[in-house]
């Protein structure tokens, strides 16, 4: 048990014993409350000074941080051990992954998706311009006004 732990046990013991011894001698709460106090006080100075001083040295250095003399390792240092052994990450997936759906991938990879809104159907591989109400590349307008599949119009 730890110095801290054993030094608290003793003092409650040292409050609890005289305090009930009282109060089955039917003496008032409100005195032996008071009596008690004062003697586990006055027993854990003079009697417990070593323990006492164990138990704030036990204290200090778990204020500091440090561990209690022959702890085992702390959760912290066995993961920082383990982050410093690791390979370090080079962005490629492990080999037998399974394929992540589009939604995971990265923006530049995914099937274009219609603008147009539901129920409006057309050709979502090809590019779309809002300016224009039919801009894809089969049906572009030629300099002269004419499409693709009209003649060319003759100037006059």
């Amino acid at each position: 048990m730890a110095p801290s732990m054993r030094y608290l046990v003793v003092r409650a013991l040292l409050f609890l014993v005289p305090f009930a011894v009282l109060m089955i001698a039917q003496v008032p709460w409100l005195l032996s409350l008071l009596v008690s106090i004062a003697f586990a006080f006055a027993a854990s100075i003079v009697f417990f000074g070593k323990l006492r001083q164990e138990a704030a040295a036990d204290l200090q250095r778990m204020r500091e941080g440090r561990k209690r003399d022959g702890a085992g390792p702390d959760d912290g240092d066995i993961e920082d051990a383990a982050l410093d052994t690791a390979e370090p990450f080079d962005g490629r997936e492990p080999a037998g992954t399974v394929d992540a759906p589009d939604a995971a991938l990265p923006a530049d990879t995914r099937e274009p998706v219609a603008a147009d809104g539901p129920g409006v159907a057309h050709d979502a591989s090809q590019p779309v311009d809002a300016h224009e109400p039919d801009a894809r590349p089969d049906r572009a307008e030629r300099s002269d006004g004419s499409t693709p599949d009209e003649p060319h119009a003759s100037r006059p």
